[in-house]
C-alpha cells in the first residue's frame, strides 16, 4: 500500500479530503494531516512517504520548499500541489519541482479521482519496471543471446562466402532459418527515440531493448518462425517464416500487433518496413535493404491509422496542396455542407488529374479518402457509420478500376460523412447544450466534470467544451460557477443556514475558497449579501 500525507492549513480542507474521498480503493494510505510544511517536514524525516498532497501557501513552510526539501529524502515521492490561489509565480515554482499535478480549490473530486488515478498507475508501472529490470538481469549477462545477434547483423550487414559456415552456427545458436523455407524481412524504426530513453542507464536501456526483441518475437512465432534482433540505435529487424498462402493478411496482423505493443509498453510508435518474400539465407541483406528504403518512401496518413503509402516524396506544392484540401474539406464536413463539397472535391480532383503524375496522383486521393477519419474519431457516434472500417474503404477503393471511379467513391463517402454531421445540425446541438445546461441545474451539489457531462451525451470533452462555448457564449465551469452562486444567493437570504454550510450545499468543499469566488463575481463577500438580503425583507 503507497503512504501519503496531506498537508493544508485550513482544517476543513485536510477533513474534507480524508472524509470524503476514498484512499484505500486507490491502494493509498493516508499517515496523517499537518497544519504545515514544517510540521510536516518534521514527520516525513523519521516516516518514508510514497504520496505528499500539499497547499501551497501555508504558514513556517510553505509547500514548494516542503516539496524541495521531501524530493531531496525521497526521489521518486510524487507531489500533487492544491491551493486556493491562482498565482502564476506559484505555479512556475511548482512545475519546476516536477509536480504530479496541481488542483485549484474548490477541490473537484472527479478531477482528484482522475488525478490520484494517474498517480497510482505511474507508481505501479515504476514498481512494475524496477521487478521487469530486476528479472531481466539474468538475460542481460549472458553470452548465448548475444552470438545469435552477432551472427544476425552479419547476415544483414555482410554477403558471407562459406554458405555451409553459416548454416552450422545456425543450427548451434539455435536460430531457426535455412535456405529451404520462404521468409520476409520486417524493419522496426522506433520513433521519438531519445525522449522515450531520456534519463535511462545504459543498463535499463539494453534491458528494454531485450524486452522488445522478446515480445516481438512471440508476436511473430504466432504465425511461423521468427527472430527479432536490434540492428541499430532505434532499429530493430524480424525475420519471420510463412507460407505463401495469405501472407499478406498475416504481415499485415503481425504489423498491427507490434505497433500496439510498442504503444502500450513504452508510449511509443514505430515505422515498419516489409521486403518481399524470398528463400536462402544469402538473400537476407538484400530483404532487410528493401525493408529500410520502404520505410524512407513512405508516409503516414494519420497517426491513428496502421496505414502507410510507398514513394511519397514531400515538395512545397504538394505540401500546400494537402493542407488546403485539409482546411476547405474539413471545414465543408463540420457544416454538413454537401454542396459545397461537392465543388471543392471536384476542383481538387481535377487538380490532381492535372497537376501530378500517377504515383503522386493515387497518394493524394487516398489521403483524400481517410481525410474525414479525424472528425469522425472527435465524435462518440453511437451507430455504424461511413468509417467505421477503414480497412474495408480502402480495400473498395483500391477496386476501382479508374481515376474517375475512384473520384466517385470518394464523393459518396464524403456525402455519407455530411450526413452524419447533419445530425449534429444547431437544432440538435441547442438540445445537446439544453440537456448539460439540465444536468448542472439539478447536480450543481456534486463534484461534477467535463468528462462525466461528455460522457452523458455522448461527445468528446473537447468536442463539448467548443459546442457550449459556441452555443451559450460562457465556457461549462463558467455556468456551473453562475448556477452555484445564484443557488448560494437564495440560501444566504435564509438567516438559519449557516455559512459554511452554504458552502457545502452549493458543492464547494472550501469555505474560504467559496467566499474570494463570491465575492469576484458578486461583488460583496456572503456575509455582506445576507445582511443586505435581510434587511430588505424588514
Amino acid at each position: 500500500m503507497y503512504r501519503a500525507i496531506i498537508v493544508d492549513d485550513e482544517e476543513l480542507v485536510c477533513k474534507g479530503l480524508r472524509k470524503y474521498f476514498d484512499w484505500s480503493e486507490y491502494n493509498i494510505e493516508i499517515l496523517g494531516d499537518f497544519p504545515d510544511g514544517q510540521k510536516a517536514y518534521q514527520y516525513v524525516r523519521e516516516n518514508p512517504i510514497d504520496l505528499l498532497i500539499t497547499d501551497v501557501r501555508m504558514p513556517h513552510m510553505d509547500g514548494i520548499t516542503l516539496a524541495t526539501h521531501v524530493r531531496e529524502l525521497y526521489p521518486d515521492v510524487k507531489i500533487i500541489f492544491v491551493s486556493g490561489y491562482d498565482d502564476v509565480a506559484y505555479l512556475k515554482k511548482a512545475l519546476k519541482v516536477d509536480a504530479i499535478d496541481y488542483i485549484l480549490k474548490s477541490i473537484d473530486l472527479d478531477e482528484l479521482r482522475e488525478t490520484v488515478s494517474r498517480v497510482v498507475k505511474i507508481m505501479d508501472a515504476e514498481n512494475a519496471r524496477k521487478k521487469e529490470l530486476a528479472d531481466m538481469e539474468e538475460l542481460l549477462n549472458q553470452s548465448f543471446p548475444l552470438l545469435q545477434e552477432r551472427l544476425l547483423l552479419t547476415l544483414i550487414r555482410d554477403d558471407p562466402e562459406d554458405q555451409a559456415n553459416i548454416r552450422e552456427r545456425m543450427e548451434f545458436l539455435n536460430i531457426p532459418l535455412d535456405d529451404e523455407r520462404s521468409y520476409c524481412v520486417l524493419v522496426l524504426q522506433l520513433q521519438r527515440y531519445y525522449s522515450l530513453y531520456s534519463g535511462m542507464t545504459e543498463r535499463e536501456r539494453q534491458l528494454i531493448s531485450l524486452k522488445i526483441q522478446e515480445e516481438c518475437r512471440k508476436i511473430g512465432m504466432k504465425y511461423g518462425e521468427a527472430v527479432c534482433f536490434k540492428s541499430r540505435t532505434s532499429e530493430y529487424v524480424m525475420i519471420i517464416s510463412l507460407d505463401e498462402e495469405g501472407y499478406e493478411d498475416k504481415l499485415l496482423q503481425v504489423s498491427e500487433e507490434i505497433q500496439t505493443f510498442i504503444r502500450d509498453y513504452m508510449d511509443g510508435s514505430v515505422y515498419i518496413g516489409i521486403s518481399s518474400m524470398f528463400t536462402g539465407l544469402k538473400n537476407i541483406k538484400t530483404a532487410y535493404t528493401n525493408a529500410v528504403n520502404a520505410i524512407s518512401n513512405r508516409y503516414l496518413l494519420d497517426d491513428k491509422l496502421p496505414i502507410s503509402i510507398d514513394k511519397y516524396v514531400t515538395d512545397s506544392e504538394m505540401k500546400d496542396f494537402r493542407e488546403k484540401a485539409r482546411k476547405d474539406l474539413l471545414e465543408c464536413l463540420s457544416q454538413g455542407d454537401t454542396e459545397r463539397i461537392a465543388d471543392v472535391l471536384n476542383e481538387l480532383f481535377a487538380r490532381i488529374g492535372e497537376e501530378f503524375d500517377h504515383n503522386d496522383q493515387q497518394n493524394l486521393m487516398i489521403y483524400l479518402l481517410l481525410l474525414p477519419s479525424g472528425i469522425i474519431n472527435d465524435l462518440k457516434v453511437r451507430t455504424e457509420n461511413a468509417y467505421s472500417n477503414q480497412r474495408a474503404i480502402l480495400e473498395q477503393f483500391l477496386c476501382c478500376k479508374d481515376f474517375h471511379e475512384q473520384c466517385d467513391f470518394i464523393q459518396s463517402m464524403y456525402t455519407q460523412v455530411a450526413s452524419l454531421m447533419q445530425n449534429l445540425s444547431k437544432t440538435h446541438s441547442n438540445a445537446i447544450i439544453d440537456q448539460v445546461r439540465r444536468m448542472i441545474e439539478e447536480r450543481y451539489k456534486e463534484q461534477i466534470s467535463i468528462s462525466t457531462l461528455a460522457e452523458e451525451v455522448y461527445l468528446t470533452p473537447t468536442y463539448l467544451c467548443v459546442l457550449f462555448k459556441q452555443t451559450t457564449g460562457s465556457t461549462i465551469n463558467e455556468y456551473l460557477t453562475m448556477t452555484r452562486l445564484e443557488k448560494a444567493k437564495q440560501l444566504l437570504a435564509d438567516s438559519n443556514i449557516k455559512l459554511y454550510d452554504v458552502c457545502y450545499e452549493v458543492g464547494y468543499l472550501s469555505p474560504s475558497y467559496f467566499s474570494r469566488l463570491f465575492k469576484k463575481y458578486v461583488g460583496i463577500s456572503p456575509s455582506e449579501y445576507r445582511n443586505m438580503a435581510l434587511s430588505s425583507k424588514n
